[in-house]
């Protein structure tokens, strides 16, 4: 035993010499004698190349983060003399492979087994031998890889915000404004955002910059506060401005006209009325002014001339002395605006951009299995993107996430930084205008499933609800009710001679106003006071109800005395956090999901509901049918109809869809005539709400709604069993969220959900105490790497200074498809070509080689060559075994 810990103490102090340090045998060892890396250029031992601070840290701190990982690595069998570490290493070759210390620490992010980058290297590239990916990858040698090498987590841990809910959980969440700082100065991304609403005019619609509430329905504050014509000047919302004509307007909306692509603003005519008995005049404009206003004239961008400090009135002197320097909105109140815009000064002549996201909420399992430890999470997208880049995974982004906190908590970060970012906004790059802009953002919509919905709103979940609609005043007196004749003509929409007659919207003003009043009901102690109303006026803050319980908390007056002390210092923080987000309107911003609505919900009813009904002969046949069918135009390897038998019960939403695909080629035969009627009306509808792109809005809504409506009739006279369900009520609001951000796909959660998988991959990787803060420095490692391969312009976050990643770091990105598809890319959907048809780049396998037909030889100029796969259009391939159709 003594010789075995006189060896270990021998091994040791071999193992603390090789590494230049010494073993501590005396309490009294001066500071001096345990810095072994005092006196070294840091060159020596940095992973990653520091030439933009070549002074190092002022303080003179050392990274022993970095210094012991580099130390660990030089351990080897043998004792290493302490020389080693003094001796320079080799610099790397030319050409530089900055902001990394040399090509192989890159190598070893790209390859690694996805310790710190989520989105992992496709398998077949990982099971490529080391020395062929590295030659693509332009790297030669593996040799001093270190281990998960990345000198990024100290400056991304930095931009992950940690807060304490006021449900004493700990929350962590990413910086919103660094993300979208870094996706504005991404080339891969910058190109394709538009920072303007669009007016389509009701036609070719497909992305949600031309969302009528992006375009029409922001609040003034919320609105693009500024525009630039093509002489650089800045013109601003609410600030008068020349025209070339010598005409002064007032501008109150700046879109992008889609029949021509140019700016425009939606213009107020003012009027200047002399103050009498002074030398000032009264500026104003009519109230409340609407987009489509026959008031307001829309004028182009390039006709602007002076902006409002230059505007000179004659004799009158500048304009800005005529009008105190105030513009007044006149109705059945005045509004006095302040000139010039108060975004003037933060802006300091800088453009603004304004870049709003789509963001959404959801649970989501945090193990491989798909089973227990339950994550909320918070993902966005830019909503200036077109829907090919916004269905990439490439840009979709992880915001916050905890298996502790509810969505409310967590949303309270993301709520404080987005009302800070709308007022005040974030300095930023645009390789664009190659200048320093301000960016503002705001939530566009807010995506995820009916529970989610119902707690952001503020709503009861539906099912049980005397209130089940957040969009609409439904209601019943009582549960019982909801079979009765009443409710059920409510429920449709329609009055008691058929025809329609829909229920008043609900109000989210109305929605803060109640739930506040709710708060001081429950003040007298008596919880029926405030159970009876909550339930009548169908709200539930979630947030307030764990406060109030405590004070009927009778037990235990400790807890209501806490709750008033907490009430007391900030009464906003008792409530959801979503009722003061600005821009935003739960009854209008959750729109009707499809995935979860329509897939989930109608056709897995309907689908339920046929299957049990086969009886054991017609199994056999059915099953056949499926097998049968030819799946070449719906883009599917297989339709697994034994399994979809076993397990009818748990299918998925990509089932749905194939289901409601083959549905009349296959399940018709078995249907009676009835079933074939409903199943028709559902197969009609089901081709309008995939719709994608939406030729003429007005005629395309009144189709919609019309095939809603017949599907409703049919539901009825074939089987009344799901008539009060609440999707089947969602689905009669489905036109007006379609209207108000454009066809349906752009406002589905199925991207969302399949970046579900990359968060489960990022958390079995956490630690079981804080998983929130693991797996958000997990993604950040990846939003790093991404975005020094793609080229974007970072910041030293120690220095301050800005830089950018060598060219043959962002080589690796550019020119190689694998990598590309590794981060969720897909070069060539963003960019196709010079059109159709193409020539897809696939081999042709040796069973497919045919001779070259006869025919050919009557044309000896031409060259044909046999291929595999043509594309005809973004959806449509042709290959061996299709046919066109032509015309």
């Amino acid at each position: 035993m003594e010789s075995g810990h006189l060896d270990r103490e021998q091994a040791n102090e071999l193992e603390l010499d090789s590494i230049g340090l010494e073993e501590n045998t005396s309490s009294t060892a001066s500071e001096s004698d345990c810095e072994p890396f005092e006196g070294l250029d840091p060159a020596v031992y940095s992973l990653f190349d520091n030439s933009v601070d070549p002074d190092g840290d002022a303080n003179g701190e050392i990274s022993w983060d970095n210094h012991l990982f580099e130390a660990l690595n030089q351990l080897a069998d043998e004792p290493v003399p302490w020389e080693f570490l003094t001796k320079k290493r080799p610099k790397a070759d030319q050409p530089s492979w900055y902001p990394f210390k040399e090509k192989e620490v890159l190598s070893n992010w790209l390859t690694h087994d996805g310790l710190y980058a989520p989105h992992h290297v496709p398998q077949h590239i990982c099971t490529t031998p080391p020395d062929n990916f590295l030659d693509r990858l332009q790297a030669s040698t593996l040799e001093d890889i270190g281990e998960g090498a990345c000198g990024y987590p100290k400056n991304a841990e930095s931009q992950v915000a940690s807060t304490t809910s006021i449900l004493n959980n700990e929350c962590y969440s990413v910086s919103l404004s660094a993300l979208l700082k870094q996706e504005l100065s991404n080339p891969y991304v910058n190109p394709h955002l538009d920072f303007y609403p669009e007016d389509s005019h009701g036609l070719n619609v497909y992305k949600s910059s031309q969302s009528t509430k992006w375009l029409k329905e922001l609040p003034p504050e919320m609105r693009a506060p500024m525009a630039a014509n093509p002489n650089g000047q800045h013109f601003y919302v609410f600030e008068p401005a020349q025209l070339r004509n010598g005409d002064i307007v007032v501008p109150l909306f700046f879109y992008k006209d889609g029949l021509d692509s140019q700016l425009y603003a939606k213009c107020a005519i003012p009027t200047m009325d002399p103050l009498p008995g002074q030398n000032e005049s009264f500026l104003h404009i009519p109230a409340e002014l609407q987009y489509d206003s026959e008031l307001l004239v829309s004028i182009q961008l390039a006709h602007f001339d002076l902006i409002y400090s230059e505007i000179y009135m004659g004799d009158g002197g500048m304009l800005s002395d005529w009008c105190s320097n105030q513009l007044w909105e006149i109705g059945s109140t005045a509004t006095s605006h302040k000139l010039p815009h108060p975004w003037r000064e933060p802006a300091k002549g800088r453009v603004i951009r304004q870049m709003p996201i789509n963001l959404f909420a959801d649970d989501t399992s945090g193990n491989v299995s798909k089973q227990w430890n339950c994550h909320i999470s918070y993902y966005c997208t830019l909503a200036g993107l077109p829907p090919k880049a916004t269905n990439m995974q490439y840009n979709c982004h992880f915001l916050s996430t905890s298996n502790q906190a509810g969505v409310l908590e967590l949303g309270e970060q993301i709520v404080e930084e987005l009302n800070l970012s709308s007022s005040e906004g974030f300095p930023a790059y645009d390789p664009g205008l190659d200048a320093d802009v301000l960016v503002m953002s705001f939530v566009l919509c807010f995506q995820g499933d009916s529970p989610m919905h119902a707690e952001v709103t503020n709503t009861m979940m539906p099912n049980v609800a005397l209130n089940p609609c957040r969009m609409c005043m439904l209601h019943v007196d009582n549960l019982n009710d909801k079979h009765k004749q009443a409710y059920i003509r409510e429920f449709l929409h329609i009055d008691s001679s058929g025809e329609h007659c829909p229920v008043a919207s609900r109000n989210w003003e109305y929605i803060k106003e109640q739930s506040v009043e709710l708060w001081e009901l429950a003040q007298d102690g008596v919880k029926c006071h405030y159970d009876d109303p909550s339930k009548e006026k169908g709200i539930c803050d979630n947030i307030n109800r764990r406060f109030v319980e405590k004070l009927f908390d009778k037990a235990n007056p400790k807890l209501k005395a806490e709750v008033l002390r907490l009430a007391k210092e900030d009464l906003e923080r008792l409530f959801n956090s979503f009722l003061k987000l600005k821009g935003f309107d739960g009854c209008k911003d959750t729109p009707v999901e499809i995935l979860h609505i329509f897939l989930l919900g109608i056709v897995k009813y309907m689908t339920r509901n046929f299957l049990k009904a086969l009886k054991p002969p017609q199994l056999a046949c059915f099953m056949a049918s499926w097998e049968a069918f030819d799946i070449k135009s719906l883009n599917i390897s297989s339709i697994q109809s034994k399994y979809w038998m076993s397990h009818y019960k748990s299918l998925v939403g990509k089932d749905f869809k194939i289901i409601i695909q083959t549905a009349p080629f296959v399940l018709f035969q078995f249907m009676t005539n009835a079933q074939r009627s409903l199943w028709g009306s559902l197969c009609t509808l089901a081709t309008l709400i995939f719709e994608t792109h939406i030729a003429n809005m007005l005629e395309y809504l009144t189709e919609l709604r019309k095939h809603i409506r017949i599907f409703l009739w049919h539901s009825i006279h074939t089987t009344a069993q799901w008539i009060n369900r609440p999707k089947l009520h969602m689905l009669l609001h489905l036109p007006e969220s379609i209207e108000r951000f454009g066809p349906p796909s752009l406002f589905s959660t199925e991207n969302f959900e399949s970046f579900n998988s990359l968060l489960r991959n990022a958390s079995v990787h956490s630690n079981r105490l804080q998983p929130g803060r693991d797996i958000g420095l997990r993604f950040l490692d990846f939003q790093a790497l991404r975005s020094i391969t793609s080229r974007a312009r970072l910041e030293n976050h120690e220095t301050h200074t800005q830089f950018y990643a060598a060219d043959e770091v962002t080589a690796i990105f550019s020119q190689n498809s694998l990598i590309q598809m590794s981060m969720g890319y897909n070069n060539l959907l963003m960019n196709p070509g010079n059109g159709f048809p193409h020539v897809m780049q696939i081999p042709l396998t040796k069973q497919d080689v045919q001779s070259i037909p006869p025919y050919f030889d009557q044309m000896p100029n031409t060259h044909p060559k046999q291929v595999c796969q043509l594309r005809l259009s973004k959806k449509d391939i042709i290959k061996r075994g299709f046919f066109v159709l032509g015309s």
